[in-house]
């Protein structure tokens, strides 16, 4: 089992919360290509999404996982991994400085194609949004779809994902910036834009 924690000096303020934060990666037996990866501890807004990217950019997929949002800044996480072709090593990925490292914003983020998903609104859920989406898996989904809810000021804090054969089955509780509910103009332009993402309506 390897254990990763981001130890660098003067550390700026979202680096200090990750700073924190602590994971622990290993394979799993008798699965070739298989890791399980935790992330526990303070994280910065955000983390969830640049996390999922960076694992693409490593060729990295993530088969389930779950994270919550336990204290105001504090999470628990937990992720199977499976490594494509050509991936870098899992053991030797510092997670925790993965998931405070921006991605640039020309990247290249493929298209999102949706099978059918279900929104709820924040009333039935304590203050969050609902989203469960079935989507055409590939690998990076999972991080474009998180940042394609950050473009919209919306942050999960707590998501449970899983791919079943080629589709991704994921589900959102998300909340806006510094924990803020959802007003309903959100929920509706959100809505709408998941519309436009099923697929035959692009």
């Amino acid at each position: 089992m390897h254990n990763h924690a981001l130890k660098r000096e003067n550390l700026d303020e979202s680096e200090l919360c990750m700073a924190n934060a602590i994971c622990d990666i290993k394979a799993i037996a008798a699965q070739p290509n298989g890791y399980d990866l935790s992330i526990r501890g303070f994280l910065a807004p955000g983390w969830t999404g640049r996390l999922t990217a960076g694992l693409a950019q490593h060729r990295i997929g993530i088969v389930r996982g779950k994270a919550e949002k336990v204290t105001t800044s504090s999470w628990r996480s937990n992720f199977e991994l499976k490594t494509a072709a050509f991936a870098k090593d899992p053991l030797n990925i510092d997670y925790v400085a993965l998931a405070a490292t921006e991605l640039p914003y020309d990247r290249n983020v493929g298209k999102i194609a949706l099978q059918e998903y279900v929104m709820e609104p924040s009333s039935r859920h304590a203050g969050s949004l609902y989203v469960e989406i079935r989507g055409v898996d590939r690998l990076g989904f999972l991080g474009d779809l998180l940042d394609y809810f950050s473009m919209r000021c919306l942050f999960p804090i707590k998501m449970s994902v899983e791919t079943v054969a080629d589709v991704a089955v994921d589900r959102f509780w998300l909340r806006g910036i510094g924990g803020s509910i959802p007003s309903e103009s959100i929920a509706g332009a959100v809505k709408e834009n998941l519309e436009q993402l099923l697929i035959g309506r692009a």
